[in-house]
């Protein structure tokens, strides 16, 4: 008997708790059809995760929408993320534009770093590198970190906008003060660029600190690598100055680690150094070099060098 009536307690609690959710989410919807910004955010979350009511994405994101009609450029960005995304729906990257420019205009700069992203890759937008720029830039003076090493990257590439180095300089100081410790490492680069070994080092340090591998491996450029794990670090950052990932894309840089992880074996890097020396990419331009070091990958594994050289 007493079994019985515990399960009828919880049952009730359980009924009780429904009751509860069920007027809670009502209330939020009146409230979010009455233009209550914080009522709508709530009720996009609740759709979101399923919590008090049936996990419904559309209805998530049409909360968000309604938020953001209301004044809350924040939700706008939300929606508009979610309808990039296409989550429960088709994406539409046109309203996810305009959605991302309503925050922007109404100064939520994550709405810029959002709408700057989608112009630099053309993510169902027409590639604008000059407009997405100036977003990055917009982005980064209201202290968004990402876009202030996104508009390092731009300033220091001449993508968008005339290449300037202290430009760039200025964005990753930025990046690095608000705390993006990659924007350490890529300030870091360029003093190791202009031959500042000090003021690199002092860089480089600071994002060793925050666990930035790549920063750790480049204050240990001068000491090589004598573990087939320390070789592979600087396999990786010969690869992410190649690709510009979390470091200054700068192929000059890309020699010294490729150089000495492929001296330490790592197949891997004899053929990126390979693929410089044919592209005279950030080396003298040398065919026999390259075809040495292709085999040279081959023979350490690399499946790549391998293919290229059948």
């Amino acid at each position: 008997m007493a079994a019985v009536a515990a399960a009828l307690g919880i049952a009730l609690a359980a009924s009780q708790r429904t009751s509860r959710s069920a007027d809670q989410v009502a209330a939020l919807q009146t409230a979010c059809a009455g233009e209550d910004p914080p009522a709508c955010a709530e009720l996009a979350r609740r759709y979101r995760a399923g919590d008090g009511v049936a996990r419904d994405l559309v209805k998530a994101v049409r909360a968000a929408r309604d938020g953001c009609e209301a004044g809350e450029p924040a939700l706008c960005v939300e929606a508009g993320r979610a309808i990039l995304r296409g989550e429960g729906l088709k994406p539409d990257p046109e309203l996810a534009r305009r959605l991302f420019g309503d925050a922007c205009t109404h100064r939520t700069r994550a709405g810029c770093l959002d709408l700057a992203l989608m112009l630099q890759n053309g993510d169902g937008v027409a590639k604008d590198p000059a407009h997405a720029t100036s977003l990055f830039d917009l982005a980064c003076q209201g202290g968004e970190a990402a876009a202030c090493s996104l508009y390092g990257d731009a300033r220091y590439m001449g993508s968008g906008a005339p290449k300037d180095a202290r430009a760039a300089e200025a964005a990753y100081r930025r990046a690095c003060e608000l705390e993006l410790y990659s924007g350490c490492t890529k300030l870091g680069d360029l003093f190791r660029m202009r031959h500042e070994a000090a003021r690199a080092a002092a860089q480089y340090r600071k994002a060793c600190a925050a666990d930035e591998k790549d920063a750790c491996t480049a204050l240990a450029l001068e000491k090589g690598c004598s573990s087939r794990e320390a070789c592979l670090d600087f396999a990786d950052l010969c690869s992410d100055h190649l690709s510009g990932y979390d470091v200054l894309s700068e192929a000059s840089l890309a020699r010294a680690p490729c150089e000495i992880a492929c001296a330490g074996g790592i197949g891997e890097a004899c053929d990126n150094l390979a693929d410089m020396y044919q592209d005279g990419y950030g080396v003298p331009y040398d065919l026999v070099q390259a075809a040495e070091l292709r085999r040279r990958a081959c023979q350490l594994g690399d499946r790549d060098a391998c293919d290229v050289r059948e």
